[in-house]
């Protein structure tokens, strides 16, 4: 049998320039991806690629020193769930020296065992809500008076605690798509603000270069940002950098309080 090499030649030439072609538009893909994202040209995401997180946070409080000439027109909501824990001191610690107040999501069991934090949280000036009882789906939605309960404990708690009060709440993985619309009206109807987030940093499973990262990836384009963020020790790590980028970027960092509209996936006001 005669081969036919001109044949054979023709399909690899071709198949050569597909693969050349492709290539091609897949670096074009991210050249024309980095030039749509502004941020890829700022200073502080390039330090990311070759700086140290040490040198990436001097260079960002370098220029945070101009903050208290800003007008902000932003604001960014720090809210950290399932504490209190032995982590919340050092991010009260780091919250402080940075001058910023945050918002923390406690459950019930864990107010009881740390209640000198649950009493620094409040007299600190911080945004204070409640995250369930049990923090489990089953439990908590087994009827919408369970779930109601279960949040009213948590407010009980929390008085018995500081002798102050708060209808702020967030639902255990989101107020979507587990919780059942009667469960939600009740906690509407008796009061509880519901607050979800529109930027999950990952923190309890990433870490701290990582959890950085799904800030400056993902926290941009919001003038109200919501970032759901938990007590763990690469969330301490980062904390301080993330505050600093959050700066650098306009925003001004607020607790979350009873007057402010509750954002979350029911309203789809996030």
């Amino acid at each position: 049998m005669k081969y036919n090499f001109k044949g054979s030649y023709k399909l690899a030439f071709t198949l050569l320039l597909i693969v050349l072609l492709f290539v091609g538009l897949i670096k074009n893909m991210f050249i024309s991806k980095d030039n749509d994202i502004s941020y890829y040209d700022n200073e502080v995401y390039r330090s990311i690629k070759t700086n140290t997180i040490t040198e990436i946070m001097n260079k960002v409080l370098e220029n945070s020193k101009k903050d208290s000439d800003i007008n902000y027109d932003k604001v960014a909501y720090i809210t950290i769930d399932d504490g209190p824990s032995n982590y919340t001191d050092k991010i009260l610690d780091i919250l402080d020296r940075n001058n910023v107040k945050a918002t923390f999501f406690m459950i019930n069991r864990n107010m009881n065992t740390y209640k000198d934090e649950v009493i620094r949280i409040q007299q600190e000036g911080h945004g204070v809500g409640f995250h369930s009882v049990s923090h489990d789906v089953e439990t908590l939605y087994k009827t919408p008076k369970s779930t109601l309960e279960e949040f009213s404990i948590c407010r009980d708690t929390f008085k018995e605690i500081t002798g102050e009060t708060s209808n702020l709440i967030r639902i255990p993985y989101g107020s979507k798509p587990y919780t059942p619309e009667e469960s939600y009206k009740i906690l509407v109807e008796n009061g509880f603000l519901v607050w979800d987030w529109n930027l999950d940093t990952e923190d309890w499973k990433s870490t701290t270069d990582n959890i950085v990262s799904n800030v400056l990836l993902n926290g941009r384009n919001k003038d109200d940002l919501v970032l759901l963020m938990h007590e763990k020790k690469q969330t301490v790590e980062a904390l301080e950098y993330i505050i600093m980028v959050l700066k650098e970027r306009g925003y001004q960092i607020l607790p979350i309080t009873e007057d402010k509209e509750a954002m979350n996936f029911w309203s789809q006001n996030l």
